[in-house]
This record gives structure tokens, C-alpha cells and sequence, in this order.
């Protein structure tokens, strides 16, 4: 893939209007505050104008919000327009320089779109999932175009757009997004690792998830929610340690539960109490408020899945037979587990920063199980470090999507895509292509053979 030089000049511009000042007022306040922070005060503030201003201009936050990701989203969309009709070697190189210019040279418009959008209200949210889908099918085409020596890249455009979005999600968190561009030949790197002739391994993502369709049961346990038993009555049924066990579980319980059929910012501790059964007192003396039970919830959530899946990696025999173990432990939970892992996932970005700090380190520590890919061979010795953090937050994305679309139950479906993203880039696409057929094949499924 050759490489493409910065495309994107801002045009000169005519003085502000007020609308244009809100817009740049949200997605400063949001940048600097989040979105659930961003009130109507701080916009008007960062604007310059009155309030009265800005009801003149926006029905509400939302549709403030919503200007301001548009306005973010719009040089990606120009962008977009321009590698579509691009010749198909340019593309992927063209959206990533795209993509990190954006980022360093507008990191509050960039922290819009890449991580407050997810905070957003419903429309807001849509707009993201709109324009996620069009990049993924943008690098869909693309990657099923052969280079000319006969190379294609053996890996599906959302798959590829979830592992570099991740990579600048992680930088514009942590404030790095001046540093930004050392890691392109990084990313191009990674990218690459999924080049091949085989054309076995060119699967799209309904190809894939039909190939993990015999990885689904219809096993109907699932794990006792909020609304599970009663605790024995009398002041002596029960020991004061277990009772305050029992509703830090209730409460936990309920969190997901609202996380997932309210949202965040709908929830109240009204709530949190009567779905979980407990009283309005013992809520407060576990918990100093919604945030603090939330991050509780999604601690306790994190902590389960990653002890769920390294039990399981540390018994195989080889790497590969590891990733793949672990891979499947952590899915199947999930499947088991929609309330918890929507909290995380979708709902972490609406909590504010404490949470998505503890979604980022979640996903940093998963990094650890490609520590051993590494030596898998001189191929394998060659790669970035920054691939373990791309095959991460690639699987991630895969799962979000999973979530995203209603179809948590049946997260099984994705494993061997996950697992192909986790082996390929150090065995080899076509070694791990077979080893996830012959995993099928084991199973009972069909292959691409």
C-alpha cells in the first residue's frame, strides 16, 4: 500500500455566527467535560452567548450535540467521498492518514467523534453507528481488492476500522494525540499482517458469523438478576454480612439491568432501589451515589470476565490453543452476561471518565494474553507492540457490534473471526485460518473448504 500525504486543508472561514459558536462551544465543553457534563451553561459560556441564544438555534442539548458531531464528522465524510472512488491500493492508507490528521489537529472535535458520541442520546448514537458502517464498508470494498502482485487483506473492513478506531480512542483518552503520527507505520504494520493470497480467508462478516454459528448453544441458565430471591425475614434469619452481600448483589444486579433497558443517564437510584429490592438506606451505605454503584457494577463485571477467560487460557498446551480457549471462555460469558457487558461496552461512555478509564485499562490488560505471540517466529518477532493493543480493541469492536445490534446471546457466533484476529497476524493468515477450521470442523460446522 502506498503511502498517501495529508489531503484535508481547512478552507478559510467568515466570522462565527451564533449557531457556529455553539456548535464549537459543545464540542469544547464536551471535550473538556464529557458529555454528560456539557450543560446548556457551559455551552453557552464556551460560545459567548446567551441562553436564550441557544434555544433560539437547538430544541435541546441533543440536538446541540448532534450539530457537533456532524461538524466533526464532516472531514471524515469528505474523506470517505474521496478514497470511495480512489484506486483500491490507496484507500486503507488515505482513511488512516485521514483519520490521525483529524485527531492531532483537532483533538477536541476528534474526542466528539470518536468517544463522546457513544455518550449521546439515541440520534446522536445513530449518526455514529451510521457513520461506523459506512467507513467498515468503505474498507469492505477495498480489502477485497487484490494488490498487484496478487496480495489481498485477509481481514473484514469492520474488524479493520475497530482495531484502528481503538488505537485513537486509546491516545485521545490518555491526551497523547500529538504522538499520534509516529504510530502510522505501526498501524500500517498491523494492517499488513493480514496480507495474503489465500482465498479462503477472504470472508465477510455474514460468512464469518455463519461459520460461528455452531458455536451457539440455546442453553437457557442464565446468572440470577436483581430480582432473584428474597431475603429470610427476622433480624436473626441472616447474618449482617451476608445481608450486606446479598444487596451490593441486588444492587449490582439492578445497575446492569437499568444500564441496559434505561441507559445511564435515565437511571436513577429510585430506580436502582425498587429494581433491586432493596431499601433507599441500605443503598447508601454501600454506595455514595448512581456512579460510584456503577463503577462498582462494571469493576465487578471486568474482573469475572477476565478471570473467566484467563482460567482457561493458562491451561492449553500451545498459543494458539490458549488464545482460542480463552477467547471462547470470555464469549460464552459474555452470552450469559448482556446486562453487564452492555454496561460496559455501550453504556461506560455515558458514565463519564472514571469509567471509560476503566474500560481502556480492561482492554490494555487483555493485551497481556498476545504477550506470547510474539514468539511464535521470526514473522512474529518483527511485529509492533502496538499490535496486541489493534487485535484488543479489534475484538472489542467486533463485540460492540455484536451488542449493538441486539445479538448478545449470540456472541459465540464471532469467535472465530476473534480468534483469526487474534492468531493471524503471528502465525500467518493461512495457518490461522486452518487452525479456526479445524476448531470448526471439531465442533461439528462447516468450513470454507
Amino acid at each position: 500500500m502506498a503511502p498517501v500525504g495529508n489531503r484535508s486543508q481547512r478552507p478559510g472561514r467568515a466570522k462565527a455566527g451564533p449557531k457556529e459558536r455553539l456548535v464549537l462551544g459543545m464540542t469544547q465543553a464536551a471535550a473538556r467535560y464529557g458529555y454528560r457534563e456539557a450543560s446548556v451553561a457551559r455551552v453557552v459560556e464556551q460560545a459567548g452567548v446567551s441562553r436564550a441564544t441557544f434555544y433560539q438555534h437547538f430544541d435541546g442539548k441533543e440536538a446541540c450535540f448532534l450539530a457537533a458531531f456532524a461538524a466533526a464528522a464532516e472531514r471524515i465524510e469528505v474523506a470517505l467521498e474521496r478514497i470511495d472512488s480512489s484506486k483500491p491500493a490507496h484507500r486503507a492508507p488515505a482513511l488512516l492518514d485521514d483519520l490521525v490528521e483529524h485527531v492531532v489537529q483537532d483533538p477536541a472535535a476528534a474526542r466528539i467523534l470518536l468517544m463522546e458520541a457513544r455518550a449521546g442520546g439515541p440520534l446522536v448514537r445513530q449518526a455514529h453507528e451510521q457513520l461506523t458502517r459506512r467507513v467498515a464498508a468503505i474498507l469492505e470494498t477495498w480489502l477485497r481488492q487484490p494488490e498487484a502482485d496478487g496480495y489481498r487483506m485477509a481481514i473484514t473492513g469492520r474488524a479493520i476500522m475497530e482495531g484502528a478506531i481503538g488505537i485513537l480512542v486509546i491516545r485521545a483518552f490518555r491526551g497523547e494525540t500529538a504522538r499520534l503520527a509516529e504510530l502510522r507505520g505501526d498501524l500500517v504494520a498491523w494492517m499488513n499482517s493480514y496480507a495474503t493470497r489465500d482465498g479462503r480467508v477472504q470472508l465477510g462478516m455474514e460468512e464469518w458469523r455463519e461459520l460461528g454459528s455452531v458455536f451457539v448453544t440455546t442453553r437457557a441458565s442464565r446468572s440470577r438478576g436483581a430480582g432473584g430471591r428474597r431475603l429470610p425475614r427476622g433480624k436473626a434469619a441472616v447474618a449482617p454480612e451476608a445481608v450486606t452481600g446479598e444487596h451490593r448483589a441486588r444492587i449490582l444486579a439492578a445497575v446492569a439491568q437499568l444500564a441496559r433497558t434505561k441507559g445511564y443517564t435515565a437511571m436513577t437510584v429510585a430506580d436502582i432501589v425498587k429494581t433491586g429490592a432493596v431499601t433507599r438506606e441500605a443503598f447508601y451505605e454501600l454506595f455514595r451515589s448512581k456512579e460510584d454503584a456503577f463503577l462498582a457494577a462494571q469493576t465487578a463485571g471486568l474482573e469475572a470476565s477476565i478471570s473467566t477467560t484467563a482460567a482457561k487460557f493458562f491451561a492449553g498446551e500451545t498459543w494458539p490453543l490458549r488464545a482460542w480457549d480463552g477467547l471462547r471462555a470470555l464469549l460464552g460469558y459474555v452470552a450469559l452476561q448482556p446486562d453487564l457487558v452492555y454496561l460496559d461496552v455501550i453504556e461506560s461512555y455515558a458514565a463519564g471518565t472514571a469509567a471509560i478509564r476503566r474500560s481502556v485499562d480492561n482492554l490494555m490488560a487483555y493485551t497481556l494474553f498476545f504477550e506470547d505471540g510474539y514468539r511464535q517466529g521470526p514473522r512474529a518477532e518483527l511485529l509492533p507492540r502496538l499490535c496486541s493493543e489493534a487485535n484488543a480493541a479489534s475484538i472489542l469492536g467486533l463485540m460492540r457490534h455484536t451488542v449493538d445490534e441486539g445479538r448478545t446471546e449470540r456472541m459465540l457466533e464471532i469467535l472465530p473471526q476473534a480468534a483469526y484476529v487474534a492468531l493471524a497476524p503471528f502465525i500467518g493468515p493461512t495457518a490461522a485460518m486452518e487452525f479456526v477450521e479445524a476448531k470448526v470442523a471439531s465442533e461439528g460446522g462447516a468450513t470454507t473448504a
